[in-house]
């Protein structure tokens, strides 16, 4: 296929008339979109499109295997909205980890690692090393990624299935002021960082009655007072999204101010309109109550008992 590389004048002038390692905007024309590109970032990757994929290649990798796009170290990739819709999207995310980042009026977009090896067996520990931290420089890097409209102006970033700095998912919990949110995808180290220290962690990987999941991941980890279930697609166990919390404590709370210890008057004034879950309790005082978006399949659930909410679950179900 023919392989081209996909920057934009503007940003080939201004990388020539910029000092070296400096930090410049990366613009792509063709679909729309722009990225942040930290200057040892863009001095040690080159940019490649092949088909609908945006490929962001370690030079020192590719250069030793110029035959093929080699050293992948993320891509983005891009859906013609008339071909794809956003459950086609879905689809993708739980084969391979593809992470949706929003939609143009034209495209859908999402990003991805490689699934496949992008460093040759008989590469030196130096080149190894080199690639994974431009694997992460690549996370943050996309973190950037802001779909331009129709008129010329900008979109919030959409990266990361993360809602705009001002807006938070309300499928999240919140450790502070950081959100820890249902779908979006998660270290482990990142998830430490915000919950304290680990106190067990088991990893399994489904069977075959897990039917069209079968060889996925799931990781849970254990923390006092909070317990994190994560979940990767199979082929891949190694990066992960959030597939559900179960709180315990108040060291975390809902963006509605809600936590374990709260009332049940002030259940009802953070989520007006929230019903009983339908397990078949009929107390008010003494059951569950369900926060949802069915058709996300996304779901909070606040225990209550004698009127104190006691336990939130927060899970996505797998369709």
């Amino acid at each position: 296929m023919l392989l081209t590389t996909v920057i934009a004048c503007a940003v080939l002038l201004s990388a020539c008339n910029s000092k070296p390692n400096q930090d410049f905007v990366y613009e792509n024309e063709k679909y729309g979109f722009s990225l942040n590109l930290p200057g040892d970032f863009a001095q040690k990757v080159d940019i490649k499109e092949e088909g609908n994929l945006i490929y962001f290649v370690d030079k020192e990798v590719q250069a030793k295997h110029p035959e093929q796009v080699f050293g992948v170290v993320g891509r983005i990739e891009t859906y013609d909205k008339k071909e794809f819709s956003r459950d086609n999207l879905k689809e993708l995310e739980d084969m391979y980890g593809l992470r949706y980042l929003g939609e143009s009026g034209s495209y859908h977009f999402g990003w991805a690692h490689a699934t496949d090896v992008q460093v040759p067996p008989d590469a030196s520990e130096k080149t190894i090393q080199g690639f994974r931290a431009l694997e992460k420089d690549f996370d943050a890097v996309i973190g950037s990624f802001t779909i331009k409209k129709a008129d010329g102006g900008e979109e919030a970033s959409a990266a990361g299935q993360q809602k705009p700095q001002n807006e938070t998912d309300e499928y999240s919990l919140m450790a502070g002021n950081r959100p820890i949110s249902l779908k979006s995808w998660y270290k482990e180290a990142d998830l430490t960082v915000l919950l304290g220290k680990l106190v067990s962690e088991n990893n399994e990987v489904l069977g075959s009655t897990a039917d069209t999941y079968s060889g996925s991941h799931i990781k849970t980890l254990k923390y006092v007072g909070i317990v994190i279930q994560l979940f990767s697609p199979k082929d891949n166990g190694k990066e992960f999204w959030l597939m559900s919390v179960d709180l315990t404590s108040s060291k975390l709370q809902t963006p509605g101010g809600i936590t374990v210890g709260s009332t049940l008057a002030q259940l009802k004034e953070a989520y007006k309109g929230i019903k009983i879950f339908p397990d078949g309790r009929t107390d008010d005082n003494n059951c569950a109550y369900e926060f949802s978006v069915r058709e996300e399949y996304k779901y909070m659930i606040f225990e209550v008992e004698k009127g104190i909410v006691k336990e939130i679950k927060l899970y996505a179900e797998l369709p």
